[in-house]
């Protein structure tokens, strides 16, 4: 999996190492950027959309995007595709391409994964995927197994994936693998009970463990490990009628360590993040559709050696989305607000904050469906408390 928010590291020999460790983003979100407010409710996929997702991504063809404004000078974007198209009645070209930008979590992770799936017996199919990089050390390999039901709404579908299982013997740092990077990938949704529907999908793993002997090669870095895992549970419920229901869990792993040729730049940082969430949805009339939305979040994050420090941030974070119906638009007007708890403590105490201000924001969005398979969404708000731009967002979805 790339990870492109790690800086060149191995360079030239002449290349600063200290410069490389100032530049990390571990801290970025801990205070004032990345907020909040902004990913988990005035830029979180709306319920119908999300439910929409989990049904039809492995019917056929599936792109959504979510990119919005979280700071003066940064945008994250998300981009989830799948690609289900099939060839003949046994064979489907199984693809996908995942890019998380980086929001709570200190990194944007992306991969793409492209190969073939063919129907062993009845419901069952197995898939081969492969990630096709210019550089051979990145090559990752995705052996799974799907079931289906018959329109493919319903599925169960876990992978084996082999990480830059080349590294060791192809990358031109000298840099060999002490624990080859190996993980569980799957995504599942089944009917539960009358109208109910169980979805979870995940990524969990070892990681990596990379030791680089040679020095002329490897002119800062000595040995890295990392491990990059998430997971989510979800709960919902559709009566047909507009009205929807979901409760749902995520979590997220990172840990990373890396040693220097220079001891005093080593360090190891974790970071760890759990979210609850339940969000209600009811159309009153033919016009009038309410949105509901409760986020509880607790991260806890921290840095041994260089960088020392520890953070912890518990948010309780609301919004009420209101949007008024046309046959093939709409337009929201929400309140979204936000309560957070945030202690840093730095070994220097003046470096060290708690801080826990009160956050919200008004939100303007429009909708426009342009078929039953596509819609965009776009929005605009405004902070009230700190009186200032409050950010911009675009979501896309489209299945074809």
């Amino acid at each position: 999996m790339k990870r492109v928010w790690i800086l060149v590291l191995l360079a030239t020999a002449d290349a600063s190492a200290q410069t490389l460790v100032e530049n990390r983003d571990f801290q970025d979100g801990y205070d004032t950027n990345l907020l909040y407010v902004h990913s988990t409710a005035n830029y979180a996929w709306d319920l119908e959309s999300q439910f929409d997702w989990e049904r039809l991504q492995f019917v056929d063809n599936a792109l959504r995007v979510n990119t919005g404004s979280v700071s003066s000078d940064k945008l994250f974007t998300d981009i989830e595709l799948n690609l289900n198209g099939q060839l003949n009645d046994r064979w489907r070209i199984s693809g996908s391409f995942d890019r998380l930008g980086a929001r709570e979590n200190p990194v944007t992770t992306e991969q793409l994964l492209l190969g073939f799936e063919g129907r062993i017996a009845g419901s069952h199919a197995a898939f081969v995927n492969i990630n096709p990089e210019y550089d051979k050390s990145a090559l990752d390999v995705a052996v799974g197994y799907g079931f289906y039901s018959d329109n493919r709404e319903q599925y169960a579908r876990v992978a084996l994936l082999f990480d830059d299982m080349n590294y060791g013997s192809k990358n031109d740092f000298g840099g060999t693998q002490t624990q080859d990077p190996l993980a569980l990938d799957w995504q599942v949704r089944w009917h539960v009970g009358a109208n109910w529907y169980l979805y979870s999908e995940g990524h969990v793993g070892n990681g990596y463990e990379r030791q680089f002997d040679d020095e002329s090669l490897s002119p800062s870095l000595a040995f890295e490990e990392q491990r990059n895992n998430r997971a989510e549970l979800r709960l919902s419920k559709s009566s047909g009628n507009g009205e929807l229901w979901s409760v749902w869990a995520q979590w997220a792993d990172f840990d990373e360590t890396r040693r220097f040729r220079d001891p005093a730049l080593d360090y190891r940082y974790q970071n760890t993040e759990l979210r609850l969430a339940a969000e209600h949805v009811r159309i009153i009339g033919e016009r009038h559709r309410w949105r509901f939305l409760l986020n509880v979040t607790d991260r806890e994050a921290q840095s041994e050696g260089a960088d020392e420090h520890e953070f912890e941030r518990l948010d309780v974070v609301g919004g009420v989305f209101y949007e008024y119906l046309y046959p093939n638009s709409g337009v929201t007007l929400a309140y979204v607000a936000g309560q957070p708890d945030i202690q840093f403590t730095a070994p220097d105490p003046e470096d060290s904050y708690d801080r826990g201000d009160y956050s919200d924001k008004v939100v303007i969005g429009y909708r426009y469906r342009f078929s039953p398979k596509a819609q965009l969404r776009a929005s605009l708000a405004h902070e009230v408390s700190a009186s200032g731009f409050g950010g911009g967002g675009v979501q896309f979805e489209w299945f074809f």
